[in-house]
Parts: C-alpha cells; structure tokens; sequence
C-alpha cells in the first residue's frame, strides 16, 4: 500500500490503524475491538436498519439500533472467556519451548562456585576485551528459596547479600591449581622462588 505511494503515507495511516484494529489476532483468536465493544466492527453500509420518515428524511429507529447491539452484546462474556483460555494457553506453549533449553543449576553447601564480577555484557575500561567475566572461587554456605545462594570467600569471609543461582556457576580448577600442592611438596624451593616473583 505505502510502495505505491510512498509520499502519501501520512494519509493511508488511518486506514492502515483501522485495517490493524479490526484485524483478529492468533494469541486471543479474535479481534480486540470485539473484546472491549463486545461485537465485531460494523460500518453502517454492512447492516440493514428500519428507518423512518420524517419530513422527508430518512432517521434510523433508536429501537432498532439497541436491539442489533444488545443481540451482539450477549454472548460478549464468554468471548473474553474464550481469549484469554486462548491466551493462557499459548503462553504456557512458550514457557515450555523456553524450558526444554534452560539447563538447570543447583549447589549444595561447601561447593565451590565462580561468581560474576560485572553485570554480564559490561567491560571495564581498563581492561577492554580482557575484563574478567567471573571471580572466586566461594564457598556455597546456605541456600534459600527461589535459587538464591549465600557464599563466603575462600578465607572466611562472607558476602552481605545472597546471589541468584543464574549469576553463579561451577567452579573447575585450573592445571595449575590442581598441581600447586604437589609441587609445592616435591619442589619446595622451586615454590618459594615463584612466590616471589
């Protein structure tokens, strides 16, 4: 409609908002308008009033026009009914598509956990792409209700607030910290040198 007439978009735009709000939509398996009027959109050309004469003029019945109107009022309620069962149901088709991806995590006291330093997606300035994404490892101490999580550093110390599970993960050792104590123990002057450097 706006290739044709690209200029004039400006006046097709009422058409366009009508031909939108009377159009019926695959969430409620309706139309909006039917929902808040209770009855489809009707222009005058569609229906077919008794009219009278008055001095020459032709006047649509007051009578006439409450009857049409109340007939389609009627059935209004279950509509709105039928909508939003329609709506409840497409919503629960979308948690479930979104649930089959979602990997679900839980910790159990004394696990070892990574925990995320910034807010996921935010870089330092200092450090540019090298801005760590996780720090730790904690220590999982309690946990609550709705997979929220109390941690504590590994020297004691605890964190004020609990954390939410999704701001969490597994904590893996790395190489290094895996061999650390063996070599500590079999190399212990090898150890000391790189303590101090």
């Amino acid at each position: 409609m706006v290739k044709d007439n690209p200029r004039e978009w400006s006046d097709l735009l009422l058409d366009i908002l009508w031909n939108y709000r009377t159009s019926k939509r695959d969430a409620i398996d309706c139309i909006p308008y039917e929902l808040v009027y209770g009855h489809e959109t009707i222009l005058l050309v569609e229906v077919n009033f008794r009219t009278i004469r008055v001095n020459g003029q032709r006047y649509m019945t007051a009578e006439t026009y409450q009857e049409v109107m109340s007939i389609m009022n009627m059935d209004v309620e279950a509509k709105r009914e039928q909508a939003l069962s329609s709506l409840i149901k497409k919503k629960r088709l979308v948690v479930e598509n979104y649930n089959k991806r979602v990997k679900k995590k839980s910790f159990k006291v004394n696990d070892l956990v990574w925990k995320v330093c910034l807010p996921i997606g935010h870089k330092d300035h200092f450090y540019e792409k090298w801005t760590p994404q996780w720090e730790g490892p904690f220590r999982v101490v309690r946990t609550r209700s709705g997979n929220s999580y109390g941690l504590q550093h590994t020297d004691g110390r605890m964190i004020k607030t609990n954390i939410n599970g999704k701001f969490i993960k597994v904590y893996h050792p790395t190489i290094w910290e895996k061999y650390a104590h063996n070599i500590q123990k079999s190399f212990p002057e090898f150890w000391e040198n790189m303590q101090k450097e």
